[in-house]
């Protein structure tokens, strides 16, 4: 019975009765209260008021004006106490006749008295400390500077309040009992509405889903909870297993790096992964759209609707179609296109698209490779196969020594290009970088300047360096005098004959940037990264004669391997052409080179 849900339903709303009319009880009774005390303040003061005037009038008989008070109406037969005290807050008179005159405590620290003599009138509830008992003061100031107070028991103040609750308690009582009668009629309604729910249930569970009802507790609605559970117990292995499967088909499209696009039999996109959606951000809404929509590309579009109508066509058709997408931006994808073997009213093609920028681009930059190899290869072949012919037939010593040095020359040429390319394969092996040291910077550029000496004579250029004596990086002393060497001699070729080449530094974030500038012809906006490709070499620089076409390659593996980077600017900010590169600075150097401050340097 008492797991009843009709029970539960007849104690809630009696509960929800009884302590609404219980609030209003309480505060009915407070308001009551309240509303009393503020009528016994008033009559308390006015009465002080009253015994203050007879006192004046009688010459101060206390005795009088005690009668007067208990005989008048105005105290309703209320135990009345008077007090009077002097100036100094003794007693003076009492009508309390418990104690003697001399047994009274000083009165100045009472509430009311205070009150009474900074403004004439005190008010105040609380327990004498003289007689132990609880009293409602009222206090008022005597003309020649006492002060007179009158004191009535809490208890008769008390009395009169209950007696005028009683009604609001008796209206309580009543509201109860009809709350009562009103919680058994609403929980027996409550009860025969709720056998209707046994059916629509019972729909529920036989497959009419649009039908909804909540589970309500109780021993009445057994068979209602029973046909609950039963459905739910369907439907939540069905969900279950859909989700799982949906997971796991999120998943592994997620984390294909491969971009993944399904398709309906009407071509119109269901779905894609989230690489898809990296590669054409467009993909992000794309559900219910064709592809050609999103993804302006006509070629795929044709071979998705070429797939989806093959059932129409003969039989045997090719179920799967690959092709190349190139886009303007420059990205090229490997599109693969399939279609399910046997017909899906959810799925009619999958596209799969595979990026091959980067495989694409590495193949231009292999036959790039193999062209300038032949190209830099077949030259000083071609000079030492035909001049060593050539000697053969010649019996004239002084031309057979000039072909001579003609073919050494050229195979030096060839040396320096062979060993550049070890030096190249020894830097791209995997952990093949030096130990970091300090190096100074000077140091490495004045050995590659000596080296060079003899290319800048010979086109007239001079060289200024600005790199101070204590600037350091942290390098390897060879290696960065190789960098300084190839640099050097690149602006050597290709700098005006009698400009001058300019070495400087700047501080910037723990990095040291070096600047090799010169001033000579332009470097196109294409070629700038290109430059640093293996024999790349710009066409109006073809023909350039002392050069393997590696030496920025070479520089590029080199700072690399210490954590370095290398650009050119062509032009720079001074029109000219430069090449910047950047390594980690000492910590020598950074102590050294800040100022009182504890700025950079520049």
């Amino acid at each position: 019975m008492l797991k009843s849900f009709t029970f539960k339903v007849f104690v809630s709303v009696l509960a929800a009765a009884f302590l609404a009319v219980a609030i209003t009880v309480y505060f009915g009774i407070r308001t009551i209260s309240e509303g009393q005390e503020l009528d016994v303040r008033n009559r308390m003061l006015s009465e002080a008021s009253l015994a203050r005037e007879l006192y004046a009038r009688n010459g101060g008989n206390a005795e009088e004006i005690l009668n007067f008070l208990r005989h008048s109406n105005v105290t309703d037969d209320i135990p009345l106490r008077l007090t009077i005290t002097d100036r100094t807050g003794m007693v003076t008179y009492d009508s309390s006749r418990s104690l003697q005159m001399e047994e009274f405590d000083n009165h100045l620290d009472r509430p009311e008295i205070q009150q009474a003599i900074k403004s004439g009138y005190g008010y105040s509830m609380r327990d004498s400390g003289s007689l132990d008992t609880r009293y409602v003061y009222a206090a008022v100031a005597l003309h020649e500077g006492g002060i007179l107070r009158l004191a009535v028991p809490m208890e008769s103040v008390r009395h009169d309040m209950w007696a005028r609750s009683g009604i609001l308690l008796q209206v309580g009582l009543i509201t109860v009992f009809i709350s009562l009668i009103f919680a058994v009629l609403v929980s027996l309604a409550l009860k025969k509405s709720f056998q209707s729910m046994i059916t629509i249930v019972k729909e529920i569970a036989q497959g009419q889903l649009h039908r909804r009802i909540l589970q309500i507790p109780g021993r009445e609605f057994m068979p209602l909870a029973a046909a609950v559970n039963s459905m739910a117990t369907s439907i939540e292995e069905q969900v279950h297993s859909y989700a799982d499967k949906t997971a796991q088909l999120e998943t592994v499209l997620n984390s294909m790096s491969d971009g993944v696009l399904v398709l309906d039999p009407k071509g119109q996109i269901r779905r894609c992964n989230k690489a898809m959606e990296r590669f054409f951000p467009e993909m992000e809404k794309s559900v219910g759209r064709q592809v050609v929509e999103v993804l302006p590309a006509p070629q795929v579009q044709n071979a998705i609707e070429g797939l989806l109508q093959g059932d129409r066509i003969k039989s045997g058709t090719s179920q799967s179609v690959s092709l190349h997408l190139g886009l303007s931006t420059g990205r090229v994808f490997s599109v693969f296109l399939s279609r399910p073997a046997k017909p899906d009213r959810r799925c009619g093609l999958v596209a799969v698209f595979h990026d091959v920028t980067d495989i694409m681009r590495l193949e231009q930059v292999r036959r790039d490779f193999v062209a300038n190899v032949s190209h830099e290869l077949r030259t000083p072949l071609t000079a030492i196969c035909g001049y060593a012919e050539t000697i053969l037939t010649v019996k004239d010593k002084d031309k057979c020594r000039k072909f001579a040095e003609v073919i050494l020359r050229n195979a030096y040429g060839l040396e320096r290009m062979i060993k550049d390319l070890l030096d190249l394969s020894t830097l791209e092996k995997e952990g093949c970088s030096k130990k970091l040291e300090p190096v100074y910077v000077l140091d490495s550029a004045s050995e590659a300047l000596d080296i060079c000496a003899a290319a800048l004579k010979e086109r007239d250029l001079k060289v200024e360096c600005t790199i101070p004596d204590d600037c350091e990086v942290m390098a390897d002393t060879i290696y960065l005098s190789q960098v300084f060497r190839n640099l050097i001699e690149n602006a050597s070729r290709y700098a005006d004959k009698g400009s001058t080449v300019r070495i400087s530094h700047r501080y910037d974030n723990g990095q040291v940037f070096i600047r090799v500038q010169n001033k000579g012809p332009l470097i196109p906006p294409q070629d700038l990264e290109r430059i640093f490709e293996r024999f790349y070499s710009v066409e109006r620089h073809r023909g350039q004669a002392g050069t393997t076409g590696l030496g920025l390659s070479i520089c590029r593996h080199i700072l690399e391997r210490y954590h370095g980077r290398i650009w050119a600017e062509s032009p720079d900010s001074q029109g000219c052409t430069s090449f910047v590169f950047a390594l980690e600075r000492a910590r020598s150097s950074q102590e050294s080179a800040m100022d009182p401050a504890g700025e950079d340097i520049q």
